[in-house]
């Protein structure tokens, strides 16, 4: 049995940052009931790759959930969510600031259906504070946090990461504060209300900086700001990062490529001489390493200690043999078998495996509205009036 099986989670997250924290619990056992608006569904369901008319993207945010299709903007859309609400342990969203107001499932309202409910939101700025009400999408806030301007080379722009790394540090994040409102509510009864910034998460990134005092890094590329040599360096048939930290490192290095005079110079033996001596070397590497094959120096300099990675894909990334175990093989209803990345949780006794596809749209709205009491007479009604719909396909 996984740790959460048995808590079920109403969720009206969608796109990225959100989807991925109930995704976290989805995969530790948790019962995911996606609401989903009908007539269009999760945004996400729009996002490149695509395989025919279905999402990748949305297909990888969503596994193992189920999906409730509902109209929210109906009364009767709206009661069929709040009965679905009672039998719920947490209630997560990542609308824009006030949407859950206006639909009438703010904290006290959800808190006046279930008084232990643990609610958790999620947005660009938080729900205190004087940007509230503004959107604030992943590049922006990388912007805004500081990422942006110690991404990159010294003489060039600042840079995004080159993935959606503030959406998927804040829904790391609030996947961790719901699983510990869980702990705490089973310790007190009480439930909890959840407050995330993605902006917050990206900035909590910058303790080290604040704490020195320095305000934030300069950008410094792929060099490091401590050791040297660190970089990217071209080879024969591609990129490899060296990372050297120690003086044996050093030593490892000149010898398995057979620097002998870089070896012996004294104000390269130290790390302090070889990081005032970057250029130099930055130059000396790339001589040596540009005629051989970024496969053989990887398991040459590995094999003599060296830390190394050469740089890869995410295709070759994901064909790698080293790779296989930390891919999942999945069903998925839309798209056909694929291979997502699985859970990054290795725990000793528990099954973390990812085995389950997402859901279609409207899947699963039969099935949990009649849980929560509906007829069948009650829930052909729903459909008949466009307030819910059932298993739409791409």
């Amino acid at each position: 049995m996984k740790p959460f099986s048995g808590i079920r989670i109403i969720d009206f997250t969608q796109a990225h940052a959100g989807s991925l924290a109930t995704m976290l619990l989805a995969d530790m056992g948790a019962e995911v009931v996606k609401i989903e608006r009908a007539g269009s569904g999760d945004l996400a369901r729009y996002w490149a790759p695509f395989r025919g008319e279905s999402s990748g993207y949305y297909a990888f945010l969503n596994r193992g959930k189920k999906s409730v299709s509902l109209d929210l903007s109906k009364p009767e859309g709206k009661q069929a969510v709040k009965a679905l609400i009672a039998g719920a342990d947490v209630v997560c969203e990542n609308f824009k600031y006030g949407s859950m107001e206006r639909m009438g499932l703010t904290y006290e309202e959800v808190r006046a259906i279930k008084p232990d409910v643990i609610y958790a939101s999620l947005n660009g700025f938080g729900q205190t504070g004087p940007m509230r009400r503004n959107i604030g999408l992943d590049l922006h806030l990388q912007a805004m946090g500081g990422v942006m301007d110690a991404t990159g080379f010294p003489d060039g722009d600042p840079v995004r990461v080159g993935v959606a790394f503030g959406d998927h540090l804040s829904g790391t994040y609030m996947a961790q504060a719901i699983s510990l409102a869980l702990l705490e509510r089973a310790k007190t009864g009480r439930g909890q209300l959840i407050d995330i910034s993605i902006l917050d998460a990206l900035f909590s990134l910058q303790r080290e900086q604040l704490a020195q005092g320095a305000g934030g890094p300069a950008r410094r590329g792929n060099r490091s700001a401590a050791y040297a040599p660190c970089g990217c360096y071209p080879t024969a048939d591609g990129w490899l990062l060296l990372y050297v930290t120690r003086d044996e490192q050093w030593r490892a290095l000149c010898a398995a490529l057979a620097l002998d005079e870089p070896a012996a110079r004294a104000d390269l033996a130290h790390n302090a001489g070889r990081m005032a001596h970057e250029e130099e070397l930055s130059q000396l590497l790339g001589q040596a390493l540009s005629s051989r094959p970024r496969e053989e120096l990887e398991q040459t300099l590995r094999a003599a200690g060296v830390p190394c990675a050469a740089v890869r894909s995410v295709a070759q990334s994901m064909d790698d043999p080293r790779s296989q175990a930390l891919l999942a093989q999945v069903d998925d209803k839309a798209l056909g078998p694929v291979r997502f990345p699985d859970s990054h949780f290795h725990i000793d006794t528990i099954d973390t495996r990812v085995t389950q596809g997402a859901p279609l749209r409207g899947e699963h709205t039969a099935l949990y509205l009649a849980q929560a009491g509906y007829s069948e007479e009650q829930l052909a009604a729903l459909v008949n009036s466009g307030a819910a719909e059932m298993e739409v396909r791409p």
